[in-house]
């Protein structure tokens, strides 16, 4: 959540602060602000909603300065509002503050500001950053505010130079707990912008025309060769000519610069209306791609085997759509190894005391390795001893560096909040590693993954968009729809469910199908809209009845699945390939997040941008 940008060098800042927010507005885009030094001048632009709005305000601004900060906004605390939108200044309005995360005791902070006599104008813990961070720099100077501002006007004879702005860093951090990337410029210091990093992802890049300060690797494409990675507990400035960064102890770090391997097309729409769209076409090459990496570096067969012992116990945790990755996990391992798997919320993991000890095994699954639940999950496993592995899709994140060890994928960026491509990454994945387990326990599995890559490829390029053009007219306008299934079924059930709800607002639930007559048939009314997925050639009698209960209520039923003779028991049905049953997820997600992305367009909505969400979940 919330995207951050700072630039300094020989180029205009705010144009080139401005072009690498639209990277980083699948972060947040409830606001969207920048702020610029230039001598002695210091101004900051906010306006409320997506950032196309801000930058037409500045569009015929006149902005010669090279130093300048930006942030794009997922609200947390406070309202959408130009007075809660980032960049923050502190009361003497000396600087200008743009900041990812949550300061978790903002509240106290700010009663004890209260007290001192400091006013604020808005309610976000971020501005209680700003105004603590700036007291904490005069009195590293041993200035009052009354001082400086009075001397301010008087060709600022009173000078605070970088040293004592670190040492305030360092005390502000201190006093602060939460999670925090923050990017700051200070007025009269115009070549420098100064960061302070911990739980919250900041990178440095670097290029001939200058460094730069962001949440995320796309906001450099095109800008920057290569990147630095932050670490937590971290902070420090870059300049024009110099980096300079600070570990915890005040220990200087040397930057350690990686090559940007994504491309610029990776990032960019191309002949697609959307990156949704664009990522759902992707999702074939996602699979192969990361099947091929896990192959070809022989990832996993570099964790100990041991760790796979049958003795162990095995957590899963993840949030969203990542968790219905685990969710399938848990399927695969519990119908094919015959293994007992604990599978929960990332948020609700560590308060129902799980019973973790050294032989605890558990896989952690995110896409951008930065989900706050989900990273808190990892640690707590390594308090108690557990090993930690990590499904994760975005190199050098947080949740790469603390695992123990790292099953990557290869979706590439994916820009839309609802994910899609990734989502089969972290399936092919799932699928790798328990072909892997069941290799050392000398188990055969009902897949292989020369299937996968088989059928993948075989149905890479089927368009469902005209098949569903009737169904998603049936649904436009309905309040509620539900989704149906039976064993793995259900499992896409869920996960259909999710996307369409995100990106259409229109209430939606997911049913196990058996269950319907232990209380949600009471849902069901003349007319209304059930979409059922089959595609277990097990379980055709047992769906199939649970269909007639719904027709039986005037249910109107849309039939996901390869058996077209169903077809006259249902209102419409929607032809999926014919493969093995575990292997259904390969061929069914795709029609299934087509009918949520066509939806949110026949509504009107922007199936990138879903109110109230973003894309990486940084805080609890």
């Amino acid at each position: 959540m919330c995207g951050i940008v700072g630039y300094v060098g020989e180029k205009l800042a705010i144009p080139m602060v401005l072009e690498c927010l639209k990277s980083l507005e699948y972060r947040g885009y409830d606001s969207a602000g920048v702020a610029y030094v230039d001598g002695k001048k210091l101004e900051v632009f906010k306006r409320v909603g997506k950032l196309k709005i801000l930058s037409n305000f500045i569009e015929n601004k006149i902005i010669p300065a090279s130093c300048a900060i930006g942030h794009t906004r997922w609200a947390t605390h406070g309202e959408p509002s130009e007075k809660n939108a980032h960049p923050h200044t502190d009361n003497l309005s000396v600087l200008a503050l743009a900041h990812n995360g949550i300061i978790e005791n903002f509240s106290a902070l700010k009663k004890d500001l209260n007290t001192q006599g400091v006013e604020f104008y808005g309610e976000t813990d971020t501005e209680v950053f700003a105004k603590l961070l700036q007291q904490n720099i005069f009195n590293e100077n041993a200035i009052k505010s009354e001082n400086y501002a009075m001397h301010s006007t008087m060709h600022n004879t009173i000078k605070v130079t970088k040293k004592c702005i670190i040492m305030a860093i360092k005390k502000t951090i201190m006093q602060c707990t939460g999670s925090y990337a923050v990017v700051f410029i200070f007025k009269g210091i115009d070549d420098v912008i100064f960061f302070a990093k911990n739980k919250s992802p900041l990178i440095i890049g670097e290029s001939k025309y200058g460094k730069m300060l962001a949440s995320d690797t796309p906001a450099l494409l095109g800008k920057c060769e290569k990147f630095h990675t932050i670490n937590d507990g971290e902070f420090g400035y870059i300049s024009k000519r110099s980096i300079c960064i600070y570990d915890k102890d005040f220990n200087k770090i040397k930057p350690y610069f990686m090559p940007i391997k994504l491309q610029l097309n990776e990032v960019i729409l191309g002949e697609h209306q959307h990156f949704m769209q664009k990522e759902i076409e992707e999702g074939a090459k996602s699979v192969l791609d990361t099947l091929d990496r896990l192959d070809s570096q022989k990832i996993l067969a570099k964790i100990p085997e041991q760790i796979f012992d049958i003795n162990s116990n095995f957590y899963i945790t993840a949030c969203g759509t990542a968790l219905h990755a685990g969710r399938i996990a848990k399927y695969l391992i519990e119908n094919q190894l015959g293994e007992s798997v604990d599978l929960d919320y990332a948020s609700e993991f560590r308060y129902k005391r799980p019973q973790l000890n050294s032989r605890s095994v558990c896989l952690c699954i995110s896409q951008s390795g930065e989900t706050a639940d989900t990273l808190s999950c990892l640690e707590l496993s390594k308090e108690f001893g557990a090993t930690t592995l990590a499904v994760v899709n975005v190199r050098g994140s947080r949740m790469e560096s603390i695992a123990d060890y790292i099953i990557p994928t290869s979706a590439g960026p994916e820009i839309a909040v609802a994910s899609t491509k990734a989502y089969l990454a972290q399936l092919g994945a799932i699928y790798a590693l328990i072909a892997h387990m069941a290799k050392i326990r000398n188990k055969s599995l009902d897949f292989s993954i020369d299937e996968i890559k088989s059928i993948v490829k075989a149905n890479e390029n089927v368009n469902y968009e005209n098949e569903l053009k009737e169904v998603v007219e049936l649904i436009k306008n309905e309040e509620s729809v539900y989704f149906v299934g039976r064993g793995l079924d259900y499992l896409l059930a869920m996960e259909a469910s999710l996307k369409l709800k995100e990106i259409t607002y229109i209430h939606s639930e997911a049913l196990p199908a058996g269950e319907l007559k232990h209380g949600s048939l009471a849902l069901i009314s003349e007319g209304c809209v059930v979409f059922a997925i089959l595609t277990q050639s097990d379980l055709i009698e047992k769906t199939l009845n649970n269909v007639h209960e719904l027709n039986s209520r005037g249910a109107k039923v849309v039939l996901f699945t390869p058996f077209i003779e169903l077809k006259n028991f249902v209102y419409k049905l929607i032809k999926l390939p014919n493969v093995k049953n575990l292997l259904a997820p390969f061929v069914a997600l795709k029609p299934l997040q087509t009918l949520a992305y066509l939806s949110a367009i026949s509504k009107n909505l922007d199936p990138d941008k879903p109110r109230n969400l973003a894309k990486s979940v940084t805080v609890e």
